[in-house]
């Protein structure tokens, strides 16, 4: 009788225990290329490409849900085929180059689409930590005293260390491990904002991602 009875009881905290668990836990890389589609009141700067490298966690939640917070090391460029002069008598026509450090955080949907495929859509804000901004200046051969070429930090020049957005994301997740990525990020802080009050000037950085990876 006494087995009889120690049995369930087993059975069932070891079936509150398994509940009790924290949910599973994944961990994988990324590799994408990135594309930025400038936006704002200035068309200074054209469409630029890029990378990024980081990598995810994806928690599981239940009913299919899942929280995928991310950490990427990213690199841009955009040409300014439209110099503007600046107040020292430089032209900006040289590439913008910036590099940084992006933070998404994102809940997303899994659909399981035939066996050992998942199809993922997910949704939430980003931030990116900006590290590095420079741009090449040419000279305005129309000034009296033409100056020498030179680079400068665009975070004296209204850029910002700080600047975030929304993303959207489609992914396919196959033979368990490998994954293909399209994500779009619509920025709602700008990118740079200089200028006076009567032509103030903002740019935003929106963003296309074709990603590659691999889950552990």
């Amino acid at each position: 009788m006494t087995r009889k009875l120690f049995f369930p009881i087993i059975l069932s905290a070891a079936a509150i225990t398994a509940a009790a668990q924290e949910p599973p836990v994944t961990f994988g890389v990324r590799l994408g290329m990135d594309i930025t589609l400038p936006g704002g009141t200035s068309d200074t700067y054209n469409t630029g490409a890029g990378f990024s490298l980081g990598g995810v966690a994806k928690i599981s939640l239940p009913k299919h849900f899942h929280f995928e917070p991310g950490l990427y090391f990213s690199y841009t460029a955009m040409s300014a085929d439209n110099p503007f002069v600046s107040d020292d008598g430089y032209l900006y026509q040289g590439a913008a180059k910036y590099w940084g450090l992006k933070i998404p955080l994102m809940v997303g949907y899994d659909f399981d689409v035939a066996p050992k495929w998942v199809m993922s859509v997910a949704t939430g804000p980003y931030i990116n930590l900006n590290l590095y901004a420079r741009q090449q200046l040419s000279p305005n051969l129309a000034a009296p005293d033409p100056l020498p070429d030179r680079k400068v930090s665009l975070f004296g020049n209204g850029w910002k260390r700080f600047d975030a957005g929304w993303a959207i994301k489609l992914s396919v997740t196959f033979a368990k491990s490998y994954y293909v990525g399209l994500t779009t990020g619509v920025a709602f802080t700008p990118l740079a904002s200089y200028g006076n009050r009567d032509n103030k000037i903002k740019i935003y950085r929106h963003t296309i991602a074709i990603s590659l990876g691999y889950n552990f």
